[in-house]
């Protein structure tokens, strides 16, 4: 007989805690500060070693067990634990359970050392009452519970996991659990799960892992394959309750629900996380008109597709239909003549719209009222999610990232695939570090404000990069019956700092509200001859400092507002191929930035440090240069909010002869 203590993992786990004791969290569900691992584990939580000289011996033989303690009875094929203390089980139980039926005062630790656990038509590991329990798998054992096709009730309990808690239960060790759960959940308790060690394979029709109160995890391997939510922590009785915390781990999750959810808040520290739910973003939502060329709708800011050669569609499509020949827009809905045909807005469209937004009011009064509606969304939580750092490769059906509260990024790295939005939060959405890669989405950034002042962000959208807008969310701002094109206060996009570049289906940026660049750099391509632009903002556009360089169609662009005090170039331009450089160059030949656009486009909206009123700059853009003289701090004037309907597009200044030259 021998004591089995882990010293790396004891060391590792000190350093992670401090000496806490903490066995509670003491934040609330606005989370107004981040929490730290001292917070969320005791020691013994991270404590793996046991002493095997005083453990009591539980050994399974097929239909039966033996055990010496006074504190285990066994009656056929089923085990019970009621006292304080430490139990080792090894061996094979082929159709029984284990069941802790102890003082709501005693902390049991359940060793499991090569053993296998099946139950027909219950939980394999059954806690009745404790005041904790810790499951802790020897060093390099492998040890699998698992169940049958139904559960069988025993008590009032409605068990329905593979492992059944109504007490607190902790998970770890240095060896591997497999869960196996063809008719319900892996692994559950009715209070907090926290896993801080250990190797972990679940596979269950239903969630993965799941504490009500909370889902605590400081390190570990995970393999999660469900039919619902992988980790989720639910509690709607204790809204202070019911948040899942990542202080680390790696994580392979293929879910049919969410990946992770909370119905409170989340924090992800530092976590490697592999995420496919709802089959991935090939799965995603069908995406059809949520607004009129122009904004209208107030919904995502989004447009109706255009088809590539600016042609009406075919019937029952989500375009635009083409005005008849002869036929009288309403008063004050003319477009201007140089407009381009597929970006005005028509009597048609408008119409269609008005039964869109009628239609999309109804599915969302409906959606509110079903029950059984599958979120698909990657990391999802009620109140607030706070990602701090980890890496994230998410392949989701909906959201990657959701909060039905505020959302924050200030670390880690993420690779997106997502049928809907990248990051969508009700509230506010800030990003301050981090690295974000986004090859497809329906949106990148949206939220009711968005904020980046840092971090490398790209993103492929097929509607807009970065939205702003209110209302609640239901695959995107649905319409609400506001004032289409007026500002919406509390709305807005901040950028103050990082790097951020978008190539978006429809508008770069767009704001129901206002529209604020002080620093970073900022690099947008829109599709031409659409009824996008590069900046899409209701309320007031204002550039002070940063980098700023937008390419797309012309009918519908705008530039920055009077309030700007860094200048800032609109130009309208003949058509230019996709893949062609836009520079802007001083009276000296000095090139002060580039970029090379990725889209085809007709107007360049363009800003930097070194453009100052009276100066002269030459732009270039592809074929096509410019020379522009600031007679203020802005030359070309653009629409007014939302593309003003089409207002004014931008000068195209005196033609620089030589383009070669001048390039």
């Amino acid at each position: 007989m021998k004591k089995h203590y882990l010293l790396p993992l004891l060391v590792a786990a000190a350093v992670l805690v401090s000496g806490c004791q903490a066995a509670k969290a003491t934040s609330t569900t606005s989370q107004t500060a981040p929490v730290t691992p001292s917070d969320m584990f005791t020691d013994r939580d991270l404590e793996v070693g046991y002493d095997e000289t005083t453990a009591a011996a539980i050994t399974l033989s097929g239909s039966t067990a033996s055990c010496d303690s006074d504190a285990v009875t066994v009656s056929g094929s089923t085990i019970t634990i009621t006292d304080e203390g430490t139990y080792l089980l090894s061996g094979t139980l082929d159709d029984g359970m284990i069941i802790v039926d102890a003082d709501d005062t005693d902390k049991i630790q359940l060793v499991l050392d090569g053993a296998s656990i099946h139950c027909e038509d219950c939980a394999a590991l059954y806690v009745r009452q404790a005041n904790k329990v810790f499951v802790t798998t020897a060093a390099d054992s492998q040890n699998t519970l698992s169940g049958g096709e139904t559960f069988t009730p025993l008590d009032d309990n409605n068990i329905d996991g593979v492992i059944f808690s109504k007490s607190d239960l902790t998970l770890n060790g240095l060896g591997t659990l497999t869960v196996e759960s063809p008719a319900g959940h892996g692994v559950v308790t009715k209070d907090d799960l926290a896993i801080t060690s250990g190797t972990y394979v679940v596979n269950a029709t239903g969630q993965g892992l799941s504490g009500k109160d909370s889902v605590r995890i400081a390190d570990g391997t995970f393999t999660l394959t469900t039919g619902k939510d992988a980790i989720q922590s639910d509690n709607t009785e204790d809204t202070d309750k019911g948040f899942v915390y990542l202080a680390g781990g790696t994580f392979t999750i293929t879910a049919e629900g969410d990946g992770m959810s909370a119905s409170s808040w989340m924090q992800v520290d530092d976590a490697a996380c592999t995420i496919t739910t709802g089959g991935g973003s090939v799965n995603g939502e069908t995406h059809t008109s949520d607004t009129a060329p122009g904004g209208m709708g107030g919904g995502k800011g989004g447009r109706m597709p255009l088809t590539d050669d600016g042609t009406a569609p075919p019937d029952g499509s989500t375009q635009p239909p083409e005005r008849p020949t002869g036929e009288t827009p309403p008063d004050g809905m003319e477009p201007p003549a140089d407009m381009p045909q597929d970006a005005a807005p028509t009597d048609n469209a408008m119409a269609s719209d008005a039964a869109a937004d009628t239609t999309t009011a109804a599915a969302d009064s409906a959606d509110t009222s079903t029950t059984d509606t599958v979120s698909t969304k990657g990391l999802k939580a009620g109140t607030a999610l706070t990602i701090l750092g980890g890496s994230f490769t998410l392949d989701c059906a909906d959201d990657a990232f959701h909060s039905n509260g505020d959302l924050a990024v200030s670390g880690g790295t993420a690779i997106i695939q997502t049928g809907d939005d990248a990051f969508h939060a009700d509230g506010a959405l800030t990003v301050s570090g981090g690295k974000i890669d986004i090859s497809t989405c329906y949106e990148g950034l949206e939220g009711l404000t968005v904020t980046v002042s840092g971090g490398d962000i790209n993103i492929v959208s097929s509607d807009d990069g970065v939205n702003a807008a209110g209302g609640a969310d239901q695959s995107g701002f649905g319409g609400n019956g506001q004032d289409q094109f007026a500002a919406q206060n509390g709305v807005y996009i901040t950028i103050s700092g990082g790097n951020l570049t978008i190539n978006a289906g429809g508008d770069g940026l767009d704001s129901n509200g206002d529209l604020t660049v002080s620093g970073g750099t900022v690099l947008v391509s829109t599709k031409d001859g659409s009824a996008d632009s590069a900046l899409d903002y209701n309320g007031s556009a204002s550039i002070t400092g940063g980098t700023l360089i937008g390419a797309g169609s012309s009918g519908m662009a705008q530039n920055f507002g009077e309030t700007s005090t860094q200048g800032a170039i609109l130009l309208t331009v003949d058509a230019q191929a996709a893949g062609s450089t836009v520079s802007v160059s001083d009276s000296s030949g000095n090139v002060l930035t580039s970029w090379e656009a990725p889209q085809s486009f007709s107007s360049v909206v363009i800003s930097c440090p070194g453009l100052e009123a009276d100066g002269t700059y030459t732009v270039t853009a592809g074929t096509s240069s410019t020379q522009v003289t600031l007679d203020g701090p802005l030359y070309g004037s653009g629409g007014t909010g939302h593309g003003g309907m089409g207002g004014n597009r931008g000068n195209r200044g005196e033609p620089v002869q030589d383009t070669a030259a001048a390039a």
